[in-house]
């Protein structure tokens, strides 16, 4: 990490990162007066060391990360003045060691000043291919339910139609997927025999059923197995031609061949994420059953070779392993409960596995929050090749070349399907970028946001509590207000009440949440003033998004929650 400050001016002041390392959000920024003798200097008879400057007043801190060859424009400063001395990541509390340190100060001025001095704030996501090693169990307790009556089914099936869904979903698009059972010899002898394959090779659990070998053309597609999509339809065929599940549950010889394969795909492949996807209804029954050996391996696989590992337990599997793997591996863990939910929590862990694996968004540098128009997406190939990609309205619209808003509060870029999997035969990075402010902003205001209060006959929908995160730098502040009413369409003509007021000075507001100190939250039925506004079947909110008093971005609303409960109507 290597910081340097630019020419600070017309309010902003921008810092950027010329190192190999990303700088992490919430680095200082120090002011001194004017004069005050902390930047280095040429002159023979001065010995400054512009690394330790001594005094100096925290102006403001850095709000996001500044990715290797990257800049952003810190707004919202407080108490700085023209001449004023500025010095990015002083000595102290919360100082990273940079490679270079006599390059982290500049001076202030506050008429407003062409490039270099003001500098557009950008964000960076690494693009490259991404292929992920799934290996599902096939125990008998598959089959079988708690007490062991046959009841076909009963996992399997919500688990099989869980992955065939994530592999047939467009949104699975340029992933690269390598398939196979445990316990089971097809391809190779993956089973609970007294046999057990050396952690070297990974015997016949490291043979996929399902191979992939990394060609572009053997990846995942937006088409269907029907319209020629080949590695899917190998993969939905596995399912087909399923045998009967049988055998226990040999954990420690199925994830050493899953991460077997992985490390050695990972080796001849080292530009690109790999991961294991180990799904398992049980606990280690052969060969090494002890926790800590199978958490050896994905630590290995992790810590030694960049393969994350990311576990998914049902049925009798026991949670203490499942996040054992997982923290070890670097991924994530996923404790799901049998039955009919099983289908959907499953499919929805497959999906969040995947956004790991396939991080095709971008978050949004802070001051586009405040102009949603005003952000550019740029895709710049290994070559350096820059190429401007198309907003669209949302995945509905989507179409090659383009991206959209991940949500309503525009904090977050997604690239459309196709356009990510295009990208990933082009590997390099994807940048979100927000101009210059050259003019004072004005209050945002957000459309109404309906909440639907839904209640069992005999009760009634009351209110709970309103909980948030926001970014509001310097003297800007987001403002909430909610109105509530029994039919829809009386909403518009409801009162309009303000519920919080998020800030960082005189009171720090900005989060109010469950990591809020003290933990915080917004009563609704004190701000709707009791009955009967908050007992009402529709609630809607409403959030102000006001700039600083020079007309400064930056201001963000990062989540919001809204709880509502329903005790007896009478």
């Amino acid at each position: 990490m290597d910081l340097t400050v630019g020419v600070p001016c017309g309010g902003t002041i921008p810092v950027c990162n010329r190192g190999n390392t990303p700088a992490p959000a919430g680095i200082a920024i120090h002011r001194y007066a004017a004069g005050a003798g902390q930047l280095p200097s040429s002159a023979p008879s001065q010995v400054l060391d512009s690394c330790s400057p001594s005094g100096g007043t925290p102006a403001c801190t850095t709000a996001q990360p500044i990715a290797p060859g990257e800049c952003i424009s810190v707004a919202g400063c407080t108490g700085v003045a023209d001449g004023m001395e500025l010095i990015v990541n002083p000595p102290g509390p919360g100082q990273i060691a940079e490679c270079e340190c006599a390059n982290n100060g500049s001076i202030y001025q506050s008429a407003m000043c062409e490039s270099p001095g003001c500098i557009a704030t950008a964000s960076v996501s690494l693009i490259r291919p991404a292929t992920l090693f799934v290996a599902l169990d096939r125990s008998t307790s598959m089959v079988k339910n708690s007490s062991g009556d046959d009841v076909s089914g009963s996992r399997w099936n919500p688990a099989r139609e869980a992955l065939r869904e994530f592999f047939r979903d467009p949104a699975s698009a340029g992933l690269g997927v390598a398939f196979r059972f445990w316990p089971h010899d097809n391809p190779g002898p993956c089973n609970d025999n007294p046999g057990c394959p050396s952690v070297d090779d990974g015997g016949g659990c490291a043979l996929p059923l399902v191979p992939f070998n990394g060609a572009a053309a053997d990846r995942l597609t937006e088409q269907s197995a029907m319209m020629g999509d080949q590695q899917e339809l190998k993969l939905l065929q596995a399912f087909i031609n399923f045998q009967v599940a049988d055998g226990d549950t040999p954990m420690h010889p199925a994830l050493n061949g899953a991460t077997t394969w992985a490390i050695n795909y990972k080796k001849a492949h080292p530009e690109e994420e790999v991961a294991v996807v180990f799904v398992t209804d049980g606990i280690p029954s052969h060969c090494d059953t002890v926790p800590n050996h199978i958490g050896d391996l994905a630590g290995n696989a992790f810590e030694n070779h960049g393969v994350r590992v990311h576990a998914v337990g049902f049925g009798n599997s026991n949670a203490e392993i499942i996040n054992l793997i997982a923290a070890r591996g670097g991924g994530q863990a996923y404790n799901l409960t049998a039955g009919t939910t099983l289908q959907g929590s499953l499919l929805d862990a497959l999906v969040s596995i995947r956004g790991e694996a396939l991080p095709c968004d971008v978050t949004v540098p802070l001051a586009g929050v405040a102009d949603p128009a005003s952000v550019s997406v740029v895709h710049v190939n290994n070559a350096g090749t820059e190429t401007t990609l198309t907003p669209r309205t949302g995945l509905g619209s989507c179409g090659a070349g383009g991206w959209y808003f991940a949500d309503a509060t525009n904090t977050s870029v997604k690239l459309c399907p196709q356009t990510c999997a295009d990208l990933r035969d082009s590997p390099g990075k994807v940048r979100a970028t927000v101009p210059c402010v050259t003019t004072s902003l004005t209050p945002i205001t957000t459309n109404w946001e309906r909440y639907h209060g839904v209640c069992p006959p005999g009760t009634k929908t009351q209110w709970g509590y309103l909980r948030y995160r926001t970014a509001t730098p310097g003297d800007s502040s987001v403002e909430f207000f909610v109105r509530s009413a029994d039919d829809p369409d009386d909403l518009s003509g409801a009162t309009v009440r303000l519920a919080a007021t998020a800030q960082a000075a005189p009171t720090d507001t900005r989060i109010c949440d469950e990591s809020s100190a003290p933990p915080c939250a917004i009563d609704l039925f004190d701000v709707l003033e009791e009955l009967p506004d908050a007992r009402t079947e529709y609630l809607e909110i409403q959030m102000r998004l006001n700039p600083t008093s020079t007309g400064g971005g930056g201001v963000q609303v990062q989540d919001w929650e809204i709880t509502y409960s329903c005790p007896d109507s009478e």
